[in-house]
């Protein structure tokens, strides 16, 4: 591992895609004016481009940058907060917008993003490595959920799953309950809290929700 967790923990603390953190971050943005303040201005958004999802190494992938907002901001204050986070960095310089709307990071300062993406990844693996142990009795319950469900005990299935995501935050418990919230079953039917659970596990790497995911926005579409 390229750096021990507290050093990754203290340099990541306060700068993650949360929703706080993307208003704070954007409000320094507007606030700042001298020189000193805008370098930690810039100091401190870099961090946020470093977790962005790109495309090619320097477009900003926008459906995968909403998912991960989704995980931390509600549904219906997504749009705000995706203008909040992108429209702070564009004014920092630190992502550019193109004419069509695409935004892409500023190759000025590609090597200090090279870095906090390392940074990032290197954080993320440490999180997933803390429930390491919990795994084989976090799977172990998911197919209990999986048993509940074919056999029609919704409830106990949708409990199961949940489970499996407060123990270790599993991706597969992610995607079946937002399966069961897109169908009703077990669970109050909610195609906001499914697409929640979807894009949860799509951005924990659970490519099989992908499907899922655009089948929900088309119900939402249509309501």
């Amino acid at each position: 591992m390229p750096q021990d967790m507290s050093k990754i923990s203290s340099m990541m603390e306060g700068k993650t895609l949360e929703k706080d953190n993307i208003k704070r971050m954007y409000q320094m943005v507007q606030s700042a004016s001298d020189t000193e303040e805008k370098k930690s201005v810039m100091k401190h958004s870099v961090f946020f481009v470093g977790q962005l999802p790109l495309k090619d190494g320097y477009r900003v992938d926008l459906p995968a940058t909403e998912r991960l907002l989704n995980t931390t901001v509600p549904y219906n204050e997504l749009d705000e907060y995706m203008n909040y986070l992108l429209d702070g960095l564009t004014t920092q310089t630190l992502l550019r917008q193109k004419e069509n709307g695409d935004y892409e990071v500023n190759m000025k300062f590609e090597k200090s993003i090279a870095k906090v993406k390392k940074i990032a990844y290197a954080y993320s693996l440490e999180k997933e490595n803390q429930y390491k142990e919990e795994m084989p009795k976090v799977k172990k319950m998911y197919q209990m959920g999986t048993k509940y469900y074919n056999a029609g005990d919704y409830q106990e299935a949708a409990a199961s799953f949940m489970n499996t995501i407060e123990m270790a935050e599993y991706r597969m418990g992610y995607y079946s309950l937002a399966l069961m919230y897109y169908e009703g079953k077990g669970v109050e039917q909610s195609y906001e809290k499914a697409l929640y659970y979807a894009r949860n596990a799509i951005v924990r790497g659970a490519r099989i929700a992908e499907g899922l995911e655009e089948d929900i926005l088309e119900c939402m579409r249509k309501e």
